[in-house]
């Protein structure tokens, strides 16, 4: 399983784990968002730490305080509270009665949409979180094998399990090209990180780039596209160091690949318990 960290784990240390492919799955979209999203992270970090038991086991050894703080969504919520299909926030932010009445109204139903797939399909649909994970379970987002939590790589998505429309499908393949950067763009930001250590800027040329981290010239630009569409990444040429295109630069040639390491600490996903 690939997860999303920013520390080694143990086994009592205070980060969560988060499945790298839980966004571009398309899950968050048919399921309660916030609460399917926390306990994609519950089982994400059980599996890091190839931890057994209940889920209410689970939680006693990751927060050992007892304390889960706002993990559910409210400081109230543990696993026999409700679901929740509408989104808090977007109600607290919506400006008059008329908009939080007509989120509710497209909240029911989105809740009757996504109910009447997980019937249809023969899964479990759930009135608490503690049934959430049954369900996630059932839909093999997760699964106990002898014994110890463990999440698949890559996660089944809806379409392999519910009756999706073609245009569902279509709308959960247009996201996942742009959730997923490929292999390519990992094996980039692993040599960046984990090679190079967060380098400001690397003088590079595109082949010389792709024989250092195995990748075809083809994949290695993907990459450097991907990183410089989410602006972690620029490319400068010249004594005057200015700006190009990665269209514009021919494989042989020598540039200076410059880094936000800031920008992408603070919005690649990584979820860390305060």
């Amino acid at each position: 399983m690939s997860v999303d960290q920013d520390t080694p784990h143990s086994n009592d240390d205070g980060y969560l784990s988060l499945h790298n492919g839980w966004f571009a799955s398309g899950w968050p979209s048919y399921l309660p968002q916030h609460q399917s999203m926390a306990l994609s992270m519950l089982f994400g970090t059980a599996s890091v730490r190839e931890l057994r038991g209940t889920v209410d086991e689970v939680l006693a050894q990751i927060f050992r305080d007892g304390e889960y703080g706002a993990f559910f969504g409210k400081a109230s919520d543990f696993l026999d509270s409700p679901v929740l299909w509408t989104d808090p926030d977007e109600l607290d932010y919506a400006e008059t009665e008329e908009e939080k009445a007509q989120l509710r109204v497209e909240a029911e139903e989105h809740q009757a949409r996504c109910e009447g797939l997980l019937r249809a399909a023969g899964i479990p649909v759930p009135t608490t979180i503690r049934e959430l994970v049954d369900t996630m379970v059932a839909l093999g987002i997760a699964s106990q094998p002898n014994g110890v939590w463990t999440m698949p790589n890559p996660l089944p998505g809806p379409e392999s399990v519910l009756p999706l429309s073609d245009e569902e499908r279509a709308r959960i393949a247009d996201s996942r090209r742009i959730w997923e950067g490929g292999p390519a763009e990992q094996a980039l930001i692993d040599y960046l990180e984990k090679i190079l250590h967060q380098p400001e800027e690397v003088f590079t040329s595109v082949d010389r780039l792709a024989k250092s981290i195995n990748l075809s010239e083809g994949d290695a630009r993907h990459a450097l596209g991907r990183l410089f569409r989410e602006g972690e990444a620029r490319f400068e040429r010249g004594a005057e160091r200015a700006q190009t295109l990665l269209e514009d630069l021919k494989d042989h040639e020598r540039f200076h690949l410059v880094l936000d390491w800031q920008h992408f600490n603070e919005h690649r996903i990584t979820i860390m318990r305060g």
